[in-house]
């Protein structure tokens, strides 16, 4: 897991979400089609997301939804959904544009995920990402971290 890459498999862009919950829902099947999750997993974040809303919007503009690799991860994973129209997770004020679902398998895995969603923000990147179109935009502001 040394480079995040963002494809065709495992990124969808400019999607209107009825819920914060349907976000969460595309990007856990987008981890299912990786064969990364089981389908349980998704359950899994949805109910992290209720719980422990302040583990999963770590910021202004991006979500980390994720559970405990026993709720069925198979392997590690990630997917990219970013929001044509910004939603609030759960009882959270803030305003949610990209939505970075993973699955880890160990610790250092989960700190992985985390400290990339990190330089996401302190790169200031977030606001490019969450407007990209295309896949070469998203790996243009990637290239920026």
């Amino acid at each position: 897991m040394d480079e995040i890459l963002f494809d065709e498999k495992n990124t969808r862009l400019q999607i209107e979400a009825a819920s914060w919950e349907a976000a969460v829902g595309i990007g856990g099947e987008l981890l299912v089609e990786q064969g990364c999750v089981e389908d349980s997993y998704i359950n899994g974040m949805l109910q992290k997301v209720n719980k422990h809303r302040m583990d999963v919007v770590i910021a202004e503009g991006i979500a980390i939804p994720h559970t405990r690799y026993e709720d069925g991860a198979f392997r590690v994973g990630v997917s990219l959904v970013t929001l044509k129209t910004p939603l609030s997770f759960a009882e959270s004020e803030e305003k949610v544009k990209i939505v970075l679902c993973f699955s880890a398998m160990n610790i250092q895995d989960y700190w992985h995920m985390v400290s990339f969603a990190l330089d996401l923000i302190e790169y200031n990147v977030l606001d490019q990402l969450a407007e990209a179109k295309t896949l070469e935009e998203v790996r243009s502001v990637m290239a920026l971290c």
